[in-house]
């Protein structure tokens, strides 16, 4: 008997193990699917709008917006009143209850008039659908946020990587000189100053690696992930590509497309249709009083209905502050398609002219500060070239990368600008 009790203990035991295990193991599937260890693009966007608290937040406003369109709906509550009056109550002998007083029991219902809940409920959805397009505003900015700071770790990788090729280069050279100097070639104050100038290159290249460890921290934050020790790498690399843009359809698209300047034009519609709701307002509801009255033992029905007269207040204000905010919103959108137009051609024009640096740096000033390059450090090692003119080659050539990998960064960047500026991504 007790080695049956073991043997289920046991197994119960080995059941929890495995259960926990299993947990674990779901944890950290989960958590891999939050932050994979090579992060693409697509998997960041959709890690952002699944957990950035700027967006969690601004998505409440819409349900806020419903509940709003819901009230709106809504018919004034009716009122029951139930009276008693004229009853001898501190008097030796009152009498019947019933008969001996007024009793009255009324029921009043108040009657909108002029439409005033249908047109409640319309500015109501106009509200329901300027948070919904306030919402595709934010996630248009947070998008261009987010494609900045990928492409932020994307330049910071490839400034590190050229950072570690050009000391391996650097390594190489003092080597040469080492040998050199060793032979009687050359004094020791070339080979210390050739020593201290590698300094330079590993400083270049712990400032890029910092620079990496930032730019990766800044995206985990935008990304919403809490976890700032996650390791990760990213798939993208700097690349380029010049496209064809007809200007004249990205500033049609944009003005029918841009979130900001849709939600400002359902703004108007909604002041439009809140200045109608001012007018109704100014027409007075009806009260409509049905009831029953037993007058000291005599039944009789009531009826009453009360209409205020709008001799002094006909919601003059209310109508006033309605015109001057539909046409402060008119406005509005006047300002809104001006900017949408210049941030089009702007960026429009910036990626013209990155895609131009792009293209001199690629086919004409690469290749040439290569080639010489190349020729400086053969020489050096045939001993027909001074060490400053190498380091001069040297500096030259990393200064032309560098240059080369921020012309490709700012080129890629203009053309998420663009996009954001059109509000449409292509």
């Amino acid at each position: 008997m007790r080695q049956t009790h073991l043997c289920i203990r046991t197994m119960l035991s080995l059941f929890a193990i495995a259960i926990i295990a299993q947990l674990a193991c779901n944890a950290q599937e989960h958590g891999a699917s939050t932050m994979p260890r090579l992060l693409s693009m697509p998997a960041a966007m959709e890690i952002m709008l699944r957990n950035n608290p700027l967006m969690l937040r601004e998505e409440q406003n819409l349900p806020i917006a419903q509940s709003a369109l819901a009230e709106a709906g809504k018919r004034p509550n009716p009122e029951v009143e139930i009276g008693s009056e004229s009853y001898p109550a501190f008097e030796a002998s009152p009498g019947s209850f019933l008969n001996n007083q007024e009793l009255s029991l009324r029921a009043g219902e108040i009657i909108e008039t002029a439409g005033k809940r249908k047109k409640r409920m319309s500015v109501a959805k106009q509200d329901v659908a300027i948070a919904g397009t306030s919402v595709n505003e934010v996630v248009r900015q947070l998008k261009l946020e987010l494609k900045r700071r990928y492409y932020d770790v994307v330049l910071a990788k490839a400034q590190a990587e050229l950072a570690q090729q050009m000391l391996d280069q650097f390594d190489q050279i003092v080597r040469v000189t080492e040998a050199r100097y060793k032979q009687g070639d050359i004094s020791g104050l070339e080979m210390s100053r050739t020593r201290a100038e590698r300094a330079r290159f590993f400083g270049d290249l712990v400032d890029a690696n910092l620079q990496l460890t930032n730019s990766k921290l800044s995206l985990v934050e935008i990304l919403g992930v809490p976890d700032f020790s996650a390791s990760f790498e990213i798939e993208d690399k700097l690349t380029f590509e010049d496209k064809a843009i007809d200007i004249d359809q990205l500033r049609r698209l944009a003005s029918d497309t841009r979130p900001d300047l849709v939600a400002a034009r359902l703004g108007a519609e909604r002041n439009s249709r809140r200045l109608d709701l001012e007018h109704a307002n100014a027409i007075p509801n009806v009260t409509t009083t049905f009831g029953y009255k037993r007058d000291f033992g005599v039944d009789a029905p009531v009826f009453a209905l009360s209409l205020p007269l709008p001799v002094f207040n006909r919601n003059q204000a209310g109508v006033a502050r309605a015109r001057a905010e539909l046409e402060q919103q008119q406005q509005e959108v006047d300002r809104i398609s001006l900017a949408v137009a210049r941030q089009v051609q702007q960026a429009y024009q910036t990626v013209s002219a990155n895609a131009a640096k792009v293209e001199a740096l690629e086919k004409e000033y690469v290749p040439s500060a290569k080639r010489s390059l190349e020729i400086a450090q053969e020489s050096y090692r045939l001993g027909s070239l001074d060490l400053i003119s190498l380091l001069d080659s040297e500096r030259t050539y990393r200064e032309t990368l560098r240059s080369y990998n921020q012309a490709l960064y700012d080129h890629s960047v203009a053309s998420f600008e663009l996009e954001a500026a059109v509000g449409k991504e292509f």
